[in-house]
């Protein structure tokens, strides 16, 4: 393929780029700027290198020349299911509609390990992700950010065409350049380095290995900001060899959470999360318990039925007292009051009486030797082999020094070639690194990666990288497990796979899927394309998950343990540095669901902030939005304050991920870049911070302001021996309610939902799930300070208690699907209505926005559309539009509708087959994400369906029943399992 036809398209985006997104007169104008640039005439010709009189056309010539150049970008953003063999996940019925949207399995990354996922496509695009409950990471859930990933492939600020010091270049380009690399390296490699992140691609690493053969002095160093240096070295110091700890949290009856938020942050929390409900599961009379010491509030310690605030030195001393009580350290010089010793022995008894059923788990944010305290606690308890196990790293990272000796190599002048893989050191590295000034000492600097970001910017090539959606790849879960990653389009950019990069470096085979087959081909042996057709419809390839290592304490570890910091004079304040819920690290800045996400504590949308105390914030006399100083070694970085009740009251807490400078239109400027307050020795907590008030004030955008419960009490909360003497009471007769309603026709079916709140921890995925499902938009900060969010399903979070240390409760909030709905009444044109199968619906072409319906719902849970929010002009969004739902326009109501459009679907399918709709074949979206199972749907009309089952639990109640609305959506109450020991002591 010559390069002016493999390059066109890829030329023709870079110059409807060049346009902006000017419609009517603003494009034409735009065009005529571009007809009399010289410059731009100079570029074109570079570019098309055939038409070499291009510089000479006239302004007449030029237009159409240009005109037909941004028909071919059209054509190229029509992109279509790859070439090649993909197989669905479940066998494609014959004569099935085209419309119909298949699944095919595949696997992406969140928390630094692969997660198995479905993909619905409808007619070759992706449009929606669910979990492939086939894969044991997965078990049909995901998280927000896996949700979201379908958003980045319709991106269209992702990178369009590889660029050579900022101008357009082709990868024919990159691959002579290429061939002078080799020629330049090809005697030892010296002067070459690669940079990337994880190596979660099985085929990937093997290419490493290839290139590092081939380049016997070239290094390649594996760098995440986030990453598991504290638990590797803490397993190291325990043990003697880095391990990654595999924890079994369904058979841990006690866990005692060191700064450990394995809800949300751990890799593999999506099954964590599934595994801790299990255990957790009340109504048979028996479920776990859970102590959480953490200096900021999380996830995982919201769910705990002991909470207890502690900066980072607290909770190293509780780990010294805890391990000095169970006899597996001696506390020397470790103060603690009377409260402390309270706590730690009663946490020491429980874990005693639970031996082999307990576990005790320390996050990264944790010193090694936190981690290793753990790691001897579980041991000496009988908790390793049955609650815990060590595995060998599937994909380990190198130790963070190593990032520093590539900077300093960089500054000496040593790398000649910096090539790097999909990573943003330039945003991300420590501070004290100063990675662009050393960039910019190496003469051959090379990105590949999703975007143009700050790195890209400051290397010289960037090349852009296709989606995982888009190429060919396997992938590692946190077990070490193999998945296979297919894509479900072709790239609708001029991008490459790492793949296909590393393949132009080291010669050899360049085409992505056969690159995997191979890998797999030599492992599989017999049988294999059989096996590879069954790796591809699951998604799973038949490689066991890695074998637990058995392990043997390191007895110099004890005498080594160092001694507990102490403050001198007055306790310094301490920051804390952690990824953002749904931004991570910051390469989902530019991701528009998950900057609007409520975050799942702050419920702060679009900028982060410093979670302070309410104590600190009383002192300085601060108020949510007043903007501070942080001072630490000799950086400064303004940001605006939220007090965070339960926040340990000298620890002030920042979220990575924002104030990027080069992320795309969504994500630039968003927040404030806390990185440069990070350095490489204080990765997780830094001491000495000063906190300066400025005067400043900016509004948040939050999405809930009021946080107690008043008197409606939405959220029922007892405890585990309330529960069972609940369930032994004979049940009380229920007063009759009547209705000023008429009485209703049953239909065939009703549809209910029922949500446990003990199982549901507050992830928020099912906002997202629910956002992609049904085409909701992005209305943006100014809209959402307004109050006028568009999420149909949203989580609500309250405490009770000492704001210093609260309760706290999360609970989902859809429609309710009242049977006796206050909305239909009010509507005076009908447009909110009801059907005879229990669902209150909405007709959106009816609706003329008088907004009665949500002034008349006592639950909130409309939406009105006040602005044009969808974007209806930028043409990659449509791709991953459900075609199953309508865009809606301006100027109507809307609300969860429990996905009709599934209840329809099973409706047409099971028409066909003269049968009834059977039970869970309707799946709503927020069920399906949910990685707890804590939302069931169904026919409440049928009294075997588990919708029904679960409605009878004693722990079922109706939000707002006073009113008499009859809702559908119903809850079962929180339980909480405090230790008799520690009276007036939960959370």
């Amino acid at each position: 393929m010559s390069s002016l036809t493999r390059d066109t398209p890829a030329r023709a985006q870079a110059l409807q780029a060049k346009l902006g997104n000017a419609r009517g007169p603003r494009f034409w104008r735009a065009l005529e700027e571009l007809a009399d640039s010289e410059a731009f005439r100079r570029d074109l010709r570079g570019a098309f290198p055939r038409l070499a009189d291009a510089a000479a056309m006239d302004r007449r010539g030029f237009l159409k020349f240009l005109g037909v150049s941004l028909a071919l970008a059209g054509l190229a953003g029509c992109s279509a299911p790859p070439q090649g063999e993909m197989v669905p996940w479940v066998r494609q019925p014959e004569r099935m509609d085209g419309d119909l949207p298949q699944f095919y399995a595949s696997a992406l990354p969140t928390a630094g390990y692969a997660v198995g996922v479905l993909v619905e496509s409808h007619m070759g695009r992706p449009t929606k992700i669910e979990g492939n409950p086939k894969h044991p990471a997965s078990l049909g859930a995901t998280d927000a950010r896996l949700q979201a990933a379908v958003w980045q492939v319709w991106d269209p600020d992702r990178s369009q065409a590889p660029l050579r010091d900022g101008d357009v270049a082709s990868w024919d380009d990159f691959a002579e350049h290429a061939l002078a690399l080799d020629k330049r390296h090809r005697r030892d490699g010296s002067g070459l380095r690669i940079l990337s992140g994880r190596v979660l691609s099985p085929t990937l690493a093997a290419q490493r290995e290839a290139l590092l053969q081939r380049y016997p002095s070239a290094r390649w160093i594996r760098y995440e900001p986030i990453g598991d240096a504290n638990t590797l070295a803490g397993a190291r110091l325990a043990f003697g060899r880095p391990l990654l700890p595999r924890h079994h949290f369904e058979r841990a009856e006690v866990i005692v959470a060191l700064d450990a938020d394995f809800l949300a942050s751990f890799p593999g929390h999506v099954r964590y999360a599934r595994d801790f409900a299990t255990a957790r599961a009340p109504d048979n009379g028996r479920m776990g318990r859970l102590y959480a010491l953490e200096p900021t509030p999380s996830l995982t310690g919201a769910m705990a039925d002991h909470r207890w605030p502690a900066d980072m030195r607290g909770v190293d001393r509780f780990a010294r007292l805890l391990a000095a009580e169970l006899g597996v350290a001696v506390a020397r010089d470790v103060p603690a009051d009377a409260a402390l010793q309270v706590r730690v022995r009663a946490a020491a008894a429980d874990l005693r009486a639970h031996r082999g059923k307990g576990l005790v788990v320390a996050g990264e944010t944790q010193p090694p030797h936190v981690h290793a305290l753990a790691h001897l606690l579980n041991r000496t308890l009988g908790n390793a082999g049955s609650c815990v196990e060590y595995i060998e790293p599937p994909a380990p990272l190198e130790p963070p020094a190593e990032l520093a000796a590539l900077v300093a190599s960089m500054r000496a002048g040593r790398v000649q070639t910096l090539l790097v893989l999909g990573a943003n050191p330039v945003y991300d590295a420590p501070s004290d690194l100063r990675f662009a000034d050393a960039l910019a000492r190496v003469g051959d600097s090379i990105h590949h990666g999703l975007y143009r970001d700050e790195t890209a910017r400051a290397c010289r090539w960037h090349l852009p990288q296709s989606h995982a959606l888009e190429a060919w790849s396997d992938s590692l879960d946190s077990d070490g497990r193999a998945s296979i990653v297919q894509p479900l389009l072709r790239p609708l950019y001029d991008s490459r796979s790492a793949h296909e990069l590393l393949a132009m470096l080291t010669g050899g085979e360049s085409d992505g899927r056969a690159l995997v087959r191979a890998t797999w081909q030599a492992r599989m042996g017999d049988g294999f394309e059989a096996r590879w057709r069954t790796s591809l419809q699951e998604g799973l390839l038949p490689a066991p998950p890695a074998a637990p290592v058995r392990v043997r304490a390191a007895s110099a570890f004890v005498a080594e343990l160092p001694p507990l910091p102490k403050p001198a004079g007055e306790a310094p304040l301490e920051l804390l540095f952690r990824p953002d819920p749904s931004l991570w690290d910051g390469r989902d800045a530019n991701n528009g669901w998950l900057q609007e996400l409520p975050r799942p504590l702050t419920q702060l949308t679009w900028r982060n902030a410093a979670l302070v105390a309410p104590a600190l914030a009383e002192r300085m006399q601060l108020a949510n939005g007043d903007v501070v100083e942080l001072r630490l070694h000799g950086q400064r970085v303004r940001a605006p304050i939220w007090i965070m009740p339960g926040q340990a009251p000298r620890s002030v807490t920042v979220h990575l991920g924002f104030g990027r400078r080069a992320a795309g239109r969504v994500g630039d400027g968003v927040g404030f870049d806390a990185y440069p307050l990070r350095q490489s020795r204080m990765f997780w907590a830094a001491h000495g911070l000063q906190l300066k008030a400025t005067g400043e004030h900016v509004e948040l955008a939050a999405t809930q302001h009021h946080f107690t419960t008043e008197a409606s009490d939405p959220i029922h909360v007892l405890t585990l021996e309330e529960l069972v003497a609940k369930a032994s009471a004979p049940a009380e007769p229920g007063a009759a309610q009547q209705s000023l309603y008429p009485p209703r026709e049953p239909g065939d079916y009703s549809w209910g939902m029922a949500i446990d709140l003990n199982a549901c921890i507050g992830c928020k995925a099912c906002t997202i799930a629910c956002q992609a499902e049904n085409n909701i938009p992005v209305v943006g900060a100014d809209e959402v300070r307004r109050g006028r969010e568009m999420h149909w399903i949203r989580v609500d979070r309250y405490y009770e208690g000492d704001p210093a240390a609260p309760g706290t409760q999360h609970q989902p909030v859809p429609c309710m699907m009242c049977e006796d709905a206050p909305c239909e009444i009010v509507c005076p044109v009908g447009a909110t209505l009801h059907d005879s199968e229990g669902l209150n619906l909405q007709v959106y072409n009816r609706c003329v926005g008088t907004r009665f319906c949500s002034n008349n719902c006592p639950y909130k849970v409309r939406r009105f559309n006040f602005l044009q929010y969808s974007d209806v002009l930028t043409e990659t969004y449509k791709g991953q539009r459900n075609p199953d739902v309508s865009v809606r326009n301006r100027g109507v109501m809307e609300k969860c509708t429990y996905c009709i459009q599934r209840i329809e679907r099973a409706h047409i399918d099971a028409d066909k087959d003269s049968r009834r709709i059977a039970d869970g074949e309707v799946v709503t979206a927020c069920q399906a994400v949910c990685p707890t199972q804590a939302i069931v749907f169904g026919d409440m009309g049928d009294p075997d369906s588990a919708v029904s089952r679960a409605k009878s639990s004693p722990r079922e109640y109706l939000m707002l029943e006073e009113l008499n609305t009859r809702p559908h959506t119903s809850y079962a109450a929180r339980v909480r399992n405090p230790n008799p020991a520690l009276p007036g002591d939960a959370a």
